[in-house]
């Protein structure tokens, strides 16, 4: 949204005024007198009124021409003017005059437009040209009045004039004549106008959907009508939009901290991804300008402004199923967020241009309700996309029928019995999956499984969106009582946070410097773990992903006395980088039918990018985590887990198969994506399982063949998906218990197993006392202090192999590898940095503390001047696909890079000649090591 710039900062604010064919700007602004005198006098506006750049002549074949009413005679074709000359379907000068306009739009602080036939119709093309360039034409443009507006087909000489002038937005231009305008509107029409109908001047107004649009009828025929109760409607308008900006001002006043702002700018990303209606109506700032996409909502693309904003057209793609189920015209639902959004429920609006009879307010409210019964139950979580999914199955499933009887009418009486009755007598619409066996299902399981193998197999670097990676998130999961909070408490020395509060239940202390250490609850029953338990965990580098582990690079260092940088330490020669560890609700049998804590553990699953399946390699717990008398083969949970998983995102879909059918691939595409993950990703899977069904079954697009589908295909698809989606790691917990051995062997060597790819025999709580004893000094025995295996940490390092992030190093320069001093905060002061308490069991179990680390002062402390600088000290976390152009926003988002992007030159080993890099280039291992260069020089 554009902020009108307050008039006591001596800016006044502008009406652009387009008169119609055969005038002048002068002649149509001496008529507005009275309006231009109202306007200026009670909102400080001025009106400013060109003239065409045309002189009109005999031939031209405007809507206007046969019968003007608002010019002289012919024989003042003199100064009689036009804004193109039309032939057939082309505006021949239509380029000139939006050059003209544009040029003086840009010169003055112009607001609106306010345009009066053929003007008007040069007004909805200019809204057409700010629309699909996202706001950039015509910045600013706050709102349009149509005086006797119109509408036409699309000139063919307007598309050729985007495509040679507005190229970067090319994915915008699939449009025609009805293309739909985010704009607040005014439509005067007068019921007399013999030149354009008022019906036209309707048609062009139900355009204008968002928001609704206001429409005033005068009694006149085709002419600006100025008398008194006239001027009311315009100055009714103009009144709104300055007091939506006002409100817009005070709403900047309080913006959301930046956990909730993260989630907020998460949930635009995501929904723009998946719903291609998705228009962002707040304001954005590109971070590249010369290099912005249009369609990249992420955080590395843009600096939002808050409070966030944007519209979803609610619109089936199925035109037969809009006209049976859909209202007649087009409904939007608008969502601004609150400062403490998700914790608290977004603001919604529908907006739209019905009466009464094509959408009642009695279907408004029915509509309303259900989606506000959706966001009270996902109260605290990001919700948006369940209530845009709540609205399509209201119409889906016959809303507007039941929205009908809701209006006044005869009352009849009818008993419950009979309600009942009648309800299972209306035919039912759903469209149901064909049954399977047993043996089919699992059958296809496993071949989803096969699926997801070689997917895994077959992963690159290349493929992906790119962009970097915020938060890798690593969720434990597992049979309640299988050790996964002291896995937990062991990875992340007792979660240690920043800024928190102890918890007494928890034994937390607290340090010198104020950094919270409170660990996850540990006790031998079910559902300890109510609430996911989030700490930064510090993960070893998987081998060959960094530079250092060429062993020619660190002699080269060690030739030059540069000292081999980390920001987060090292263990056993490996560098450290940090990560997200989420520990959730315990899981028993049946949690995707809501046993247990299944809900709740199931939607904490969708933050994770990798899981790690603590189990029990004991045998002495049952599948709810009951001690039991008899050795249990452990195996059998390895199965059961990843069925749940599986079964739950099955049944969600299963659930939904009936507008799955009618709306196709795209709806079964946002089903997945709502998993968070990207629609790329999804339509990969959708290949694979496409491929291998025309291999093995010989049948060809069955993606396209939604309604010959079975339980077996769907539950196909879904196994591939959630494998590929959830890579899952292994650790065989309680190695130290003898009856383990035998059962960390088998499972061992039948890997990769029941979506479980690698593991790691290991004994948490053998750990976490070391990380107790080290980092808050508790005693334990001496055997425990002084051995530790690091089995949590290889744990870990195998898991991030799984579907680990891209590691690029930015550097200052390419001989020392010295850090950019734009990231000297981030290595002192980010909160994922090790703890005092923490880098003391990094020293004690072999490792080395952070490059920034003070150990004298134990403080975070850039080197001095005259001090060598570490190399390779940082490092991005990037996603598969990025490209050198990618890191340069990062680094740009971050504040560390100013200036618009140079040149980048890389390398891939550390004293490897570096070579010129474009910034379209995709990051691998043979670019990693990145210097870029911008127009502003960096300080060293």
């Amino acid at each position: 949204m554009i902020v009108l710039e307050a008039t006591n900062m001596g800016i006044r604010n502008k009406i652009l005024v387009l008169h119609g064919n055969r005038q002048t700007g002068e002649l149509l602004l001496g008529r507005l007198a009275k309006l231009q005198k109202a306007v200026n006098k009670e909102l400080q506006l001025e009106f400013v009124a060109p003239d065409a750049p045309f002189l009109y002549a005999d031939g031209d074949e405007d809507v206007e021409e046969s019968r003007h009413d608002n010019t002289d005679s012919a024989s003042s074709l003199q100064w009689q003017r036009t804004w193109w000359h039309r032939k057939g379907n082309t505006y021949h000068g239509l380029e000139e005059s939006i050059t003209k306009i544009e040029q003086l739009w840009n010169d003055h602080h112009f607001v609106g437009i306010l345009g009066f036939s053929q003007g008007s119709r040069f007004a909805h093309i200019i809204s057409i040209l700010h629309t699909v360039t996202n706001g950039d034409a015509f910045r600013g443009l706050r709102g349009i009045v149509h005086v006797s507006g119109y509408n036409s087909p699309i000139p063919p000489n307007f598309m050729t004039y985007l495509k040679d002038n507005w190229s970067q937005y090319d994915n915008n231009f699939h449009f025609d004549e009805s293309i739909i305008i985010s704009l607040p509107s005014l439509h005067v029409m007068g019921s007399t106008d013999k030149l354009v109908p008022i019906l036209e001047s309707k048609e062009l107004s139900e355009l204008y959907n968002t928001p609704k649009p206001m429409i005033h009828n005068h009694p006149g025929g085709h002419h600006v009508p100025v008398k008194a109760r006239d001027i009311e409607h315009y100055l009714i308008f103009w009144r709104k939009l300055q007091s939506i900006d006002e409100l817009a001002e005070t709403c900047k006043v309080l913006p959301p901290d930046e956990e909730h702002a993260q989630a907020q700018i998460d949930e635009v990303y995501a929904l723009s991804q998946i719903f291609p209606e998705f228009q962002l109506l707040s304001e954005t700032e590109f971070i590249d300008p010369d290099n912005a996409d249009p369609d990249d909502y992420s955080e590395e693309s843009r600096k939002y402004t808050h409070p966030i904003s944007y519209a979803i057209l609610l619109q089936p793609e199925d035109m037969e199923i809009q006209q049976e189920l859909w209202p007649p015209k087009p409904i939007s639902l608008h969502v601004q967020y609150p400062v403490f959004y998700p914790d608290c429920s977004p603001k919604i609006t529908l907006q739209h241009s019905m009466n009464c009879f094509e959408f009642s307010s009695s279907q408004g409210e029915l509509l309303m309700k259900k989606m506000t019964l959706t966001m009270n139950d996902e109260e605290g979580m990001p919700c948006v996309m369940s209530l845009i999914y709540a609205a399509r199955e209201f119409f889906e499933e016959g809303g507007l029928a039941k929205g009908q009887t809701a209006l006044p009418q005869k009352e009849e009486i009818v008993s419950e019995d009979e309600a009942i009755e009648n309800e299972l007598q209306e035919p039912s619409l759903a469209s149901v999956l064909l049954p399977a066996s047993d043996a089919r299902m699992e059958k296809c399981r496993q071949e989803g499984w096969l699926i997801s193998r070689k997917m895994m197999e077959e992963r690159s670097n290349n493929s992906g969106k790119g962009g970097s990676w915020k938060q890798f998130t690593i969720a434990i999961v597992g049979k309640p009582s299988a050790g996964k909070s002291t896995f937990f408490n062991a990875a992340t020395a007792f979660a240690r946070q920043r800024g928190g509060m102890p918890s007494t239940k928890n034994n937390g202390s607290e340090d010198e410097d104020g950094i919270i250490l409170g660990g996850a609850a540990m006790a031998p029953h079910p559902f300890t773990t109510i609430d996911p338990n989030v700490g930064f965990c510090f993960v070893p580098t998987v081998d060959g992903s960094c530079p250092e582990d060429d062993a020619d690079g660190c002699e080269f260092l060690s030739n030059k006395g540069i000292p081999l940088g980390s920001c987060h330490g090292r263990v056993g020669g490996r560098r450290l980088i940090p990560v997200v560890l989420k520990d959730v609700a315990g899981l028993v049998p049946g949690a995707y039918e809501g046993r247990g804590k299944g809900n709740k553990f199931l939607d904490d699953l969708t933050d994770a990018d990798v899981l790690i399946h603590v189990l029990d390699a004991s045998g002495k717990a049952d599948s709810e985590g009951n001690k039991v008398l008899d050795v249990i083969n452990p195996i059998n949970d390895l199965e059961w887990i990843s069925n749940e998983i599986v079964a739950w995102v099955y049944t969600n879909i299963k659930q939904k198969w009936d507008s799955v059918v009618r709306r196709g691939r795209t709806k079964l595409l946002g089903l997945f994506s709502g998993y968070k993950q990207s629609q790329s990703f999804v339509e990969d899977v959708f290949t694979a399982v496409e491929n291998y069904v025309r291999d093995n079954d010989g049948r060809d697009a069955v993606f396209d063949k939604l309604e010959t589908f079975d339980e077996g295909d769907l539950y196909r698809l879904v196994s591939a998906f959630v494998m590929t989606r959830f890579p899952m790691g292994l650790a065989l917990n309680k190695n130290d218990i003898a009856s383990s051995i035998p059962f960390i062997e088998e499972i061992t060597s039948k890997l990769p197993i029941h979506g479980c790819f690698v593991a790691q025999a290991l004994s948490a709580d053998k750990e976490m006392r070391f990380i107790r004893h080290h980092c808050l000094h508790q005693s334990v025995s001496s055997t425990i202090a002084s051995n530790f295996d690091g089995y949590v940490w290889k744990c870990l390092q195998k898991a991030l192999s799984l579907r680990g992030p891209l590691l690029v190093f930015p550097v200052a320069d390419m001989q020392t590898y010295e850090p950019l001093s734009g990231l000297n905060n981030f290595a002192t002061r980010d909160p994922s940095l090790p703890s005092k308490g923490f880098i003391n069991c990094l020293t004690s179990a072999g490792g080395t503390a952070p490059s920034t680390w003070d150990d004298n002062k134990d403080i975070y402390a850039v080197q001095g001047k005259n001090e060598t600088k570490p190399a390779l000290r940082d490092v991005l976390l990037m996603k598969p696909g990025s490209t050198v152009n990618d890191v340069f926003l990062t680094l740009k988002n971050k504040n560390v890079l100013e200036g618009e992007f140079v040149r980048a030159e890389a390398a891939s080993k550390l004293g490897e000649k570096p070579k010129l890099v474009s910034k379209l280039d995709i990051v691998g291992p043979e670019n990693r090591i990145l210097r870029i260069m911008t127009t502003k020089r960096q300080k060293k």
